[in-house]
């Protein structure tokens, strides 16, 4: 990093330094106690606040800064600036229908829930769901519908290998049924077995080339600039899909297709996949572990505490592959990213907090040309992942993702099956995209052991990011001496609601006079 890049980081860990016994969320900097050694590669920070400022305050403490810009600076920063309001107002002020999109088709509907699922999970009614209640509530209204296609010819490909794309291109109902049938039959030879939550009908294989074509219409729709974002509105499910076989209720992977298809056929250089089902996307990150070009970042559930982290855990998909340690191999070391939560119960505050110390630093780095969500709804309080994240948390997390991009967002539904979390979640989700309010947010701040989580992934994936130079050791900070107390007239204006005139040029104090040095 260069010297200028220190010196924020330094600024900012000296604040934080003095702030966090009073905050909660600021408690990603470990202590450090004299004497004992750090742990090996962590820095230690030892921050010392000082203040030399004058002993009279300023008239009006907003004006306390030094003049950085040069008046044609200034002038260039204005021009740059409307430029940029200018082209933002363009979706702000026309109608919601050119501003945010959604994909659905009642062909999907036809991929039946099987006979092995007998707790009732990916059953139709999940899509009905969401589009009803969307629909009651006037979102639908509000939105622009794309025309869906299933998933053209070579779409497959691009994801999966020849001899599975093939089937899912070009398999008919009956083909398809039979292929199903044979690859979880338990007395096929195991190297051929797939999953047995793996279930087709009639109307499956269509059903699953709709699902790849709704979510790539909506992409298309987004990235030509007639929408800014989108939501599509698809099963089956796709994430855990792999190259040559399904699992998990997944056929064909949709998001990954999606992915493929903006890198390969879109002339895209970034694409950011965030994974916040509470299954790991298995399939999402084995088909590009080795891709720089596209950043994958999963939230997820890790161990349900009865195996220990050597194993891999006991939460779907079982095995090592969703630990932290995952980075991504070859050119791709540093671009998978995976938060593995090592409790359930997990809620508004550990995401937001999983979001502001490691998602969000690290794709702003990353710089996408467009955000892909595999958005599983699974981690919300009531449905199956035992977590407790509540639709004001999606909304939060999707806010802060219409950030990035250019505002370039495109959601796909992947889990999620009750029905209440579906209507709630689905709506907070469509509200964030068209800048709707929601119901007012409640404090938030993680838990202990969902800092504990964060840390983890953040240690990891720290020597391969600039943004995450903040874990480090902390010191107790000095502080020597604090600021003089206003004056008796000074209060008495405060309390009155006196505001003076700014104060000139001349009489504002040099940075260098309130300094916090480490």
């Amino acid at each position: 990093m260069s010297n200028s890049v220190f010196r924020v980081v330094d600024s900012i860990l000296n604040v934080i330094s003095v702030l966090r016994d009073h905050w909660k969320g600021l408690v990603f900097q470990d202590r450090f106690d004299v004497g004992v050694p750090p742990s090996k590669g962590m820095k230690v920070h030892k921050p010392e606040v000082v203040f030399n400022g004058p002993t009279e305050p300023c008239a009006n403490e907003a004006y306390c800064a030094s003049v950085l810009y040069s008046a044609s600076e200034r002038v260039d920063i204005r021009h740059r600036l409307a430029a940029l309001k200018s082209s933002y107002d363009v979706f702000r002020k026309s109608k919601s229908s050119l501003r945010t999109c959604y994909g659905y088709d009642i062909g999907m509907l036809d991929h039946a829930s099987g006979p092995l699922v007998t707790d009732v999970w990916d059953t139709p009614q999940r899509l009905e769901w969401i589009y009803d209640h969307l629909k009651h509530c006037g979102i639908l209204h509000a939105c622009h519908a794309v025309d869906v296609l299933p998933a053209g010819k070579g779409k497959m490909a691009l994801f999966h290998d020849s001899t599975y794309a093939e089937v899912l291109e070009t398999a008919s109902d009956e083909a398809f049924i039979q292929t199903v049938k044979f690859h979880t039959d338990p007395a096929t030879d195991i190297s051929l077995r797939w999953a047995a939550d793996l279930f087709a009908s009639k109307g499956s294989a269509d059903a699953i080339r709709l699902a790849v074509g709704c979510l790539q219409s909506v992409v298309d729709e987004v990235l030509g600039g007639k929408s800014l974002n989108g939501f599509a509105i698809v099963r089956p499910p796709g994430h855990h899909a792999h190259s040559n076989h399904p699992a998990g209720f997944c056929f064909a992977n949709n998001v990954g297709i999606a992915a493929k298809t903006l890198i390969e056929q879109r002339g895209l250089k970034r694409v950011l996949i965030v994974d916040y089902d509470v299954h790991h996307g298995d399939g999402v990150q084995e088909a590009f572990y080795d891709d720089p070009r596209v950043l994958y970042i999963s939230i997820h559930r890790g161990l349900n505490g009865t195996k220990s982290k050597e194993n891999g855990g006991d939460f779907y998909p079982l095995g090592p592959g969703k630990g932290a340690k995952n980075v991504g191999t070859r050119a791709g070391v540093g671009f998978n990213i995976n938060l593995p939560w090592t409790e359930k119960e997990k809620a508004d505050g550990d995401y937001i907090s999983a979001f502001l110390q490691l998602v969000m630093p690290v794709a702003y780095e990353f710089a996408p040309e467009m955000t892909l969500v595999c958005c599983g709804f699974d981690a919300a309080a009531g449905d199956k992942g035992q977590m407790s994240v509540s639709p004001a948390g999606f909304y939060l997390m999707t806010r802060m993702l219409k950030s990035l991009a250019g505002g370039r967002l495109v959601l796909a539904l992947e889990g999620g099956y009750k029905q209440e979390v579906l209507e709630q979640s689905s709506e907070a989700v469509m509200r964030a995209l068209m800048d709707l309010p929601l119901v007012k947010q409640e404090s938030l701040h993680p838990s202990e052991k969902a800092v504990r989580d964060i840390k983890s992934a953040l240690d990891i994936q720290t020597p391969y990011w600039t943004c995450l130079q903040y874990r480090v050791l902390l010191e107790e900070p000095s502080v020597n001496p604090q600021a003089p107390p206003p004056n008796q007239s000074q209060a008495q204006a405060s309390e009155q609601g006196v505001v003076g005139n700014p104060p000139s040029e001349e009489s504002i104090p040099s940075l260098s006079e309130l300094t916090i040095t480490g």
